[in-house]
């Protein structure tokens, strides 16, 4: 049987201690990340969380060991079959053990983002596009463009390019031109850092596109949602609370219509004002009246003040009728 030695054994039991202690469990990728950053991540997270890295597969055997105890819990139980099914145990990663709120981790590592250049057999994590203008370089340096099918013309006695290009898309592996043609830019265009690739949180595992998720952006989708909701139940004629409102606003233009065509009055619309405004040519358009006349506003007693002349009128016109 081979001994474990003592630093081993410190080990587990500072993972043992970590994962008793706290109930998140963030796995984070530090794929081309510098060990100065590493440290200083640890500085930042002190008091918050534990950044525990080390070899996946010593931590493999911890988190295995520590399920099959007799005194498992069934999270603990649940923790390394995920591990076990999703390989999370892999891979250039960390362990950052918490308490604390997701989103206040990520911000603490989002702080230590280094800038840094396109090196030759790097995967790119973003697209890289070479903007138009000036180089300042000298027309001898025009291979590294054709190489790249950049258009470029001369002026000023230096190489300008025509128009941006992009040379790198994500998941692309650098070759030595653009690599070259980047660093004769001055063109860092990547950019390393610890970053979050799944949470487990009290027995539930979120990916990176999860921690994405703002409340800003549920909002959104539940507005979405409920106009989708009004929508269909307003075509299928069915009330909901997303479009009762609106059901009963058309189901009232509806009744002033008929209203107005059989000369039929009710409490809440007075027909015959509006009808005798529409024949003064007190109201426009009836769609403006019929909104002040359903409110009971000040529209309708003015059409009504406009319609008193009129018996007056009838009594000069008949007066005159008798004089011939």
């Amino acid at each position: 049987m081979p001994s474990i030695t003592p630093a081993k054994r410190e080990y587990e039991d500072r993972l043992n201690r970590c994962m008793t202690k706290y109930n998140k469990v963030l796995f984070v990728g530090v794929e081309n990340v510098r060990s100065q950053q590493i440290h200083d991540v640890r500085a930042a997270l002190r008091g918050k969380a534990e950044f525990v890295m080390g070899k996946k597969t010593l931590q493999a055997k911890i988190v295995e060991k520590r399920a099959q105890a007799t005194d498992a819990t069934e999270s603990t139980k649940a923790f390394y079959e995920t591990c076990t099914e999703k390989n999370l145990l892999s891979g250039n990663s960390g362990l950052v053990f918490t308490n604390e709120d997701v989103s206040t981790i990520k911000e603490i590592l989002d702080r230590f983002r280094v800038k840094a250049p396109a090196r030759v057999g790097a995967i790119a994590p973003c697209d890289v596009i070479i903007p138009a203008g000036n180089t300042g370089m000298e027309p001898t340096q025009t291979s590294f463009f054709q190489a790249l099918n950049i258009a470029t013309k001369i002026a000023k006695g230096t190489v300008e390019i025509v128009s941006e290009k992009k040379v790198l898309s994500t998941g692309d592996k650098v070759d030595n031109s653009t690599a070259a043609l980047l660093q004769k830019l001055n063109i860092s265009p990547f950019y390393y850092q610890a970053e979050i690739l799944t949470v487990w949180d009290d027995g539930v595992l979120f990916t990176a596109a999860d921690m994405n998720i703002t409340d800003d952006s549920i909002e959104k989708m539940i507005l979405s949602g409920i106009s989708n909701v009004s929508a269909i139940s307003m075509g299928a004629g069915i009330p909901t609370a997303a479009n009762i409102s609106s059901m009963i606003v058309d189901g009232f233009k509806n009744i002033l219509g008929v209203s107005v065509a059989t000369e039929y009055e009710f409490d809440e619309f007075n027909g015959k004002t509006l009808r005798d405004a529409a024949i003064n040519g007190t109201l426009a358009p009836a769609a403006d009246a019929a909104p002040a006349a359903a409110a009971g506003g000040a529209a309708p007693a003015a059409a009504g003040k406009k319609a008193e002349p009129e018996p007056e009128e009838e009594e000069e016109d008949f007066g005159m009728g008798g004089l011939f």
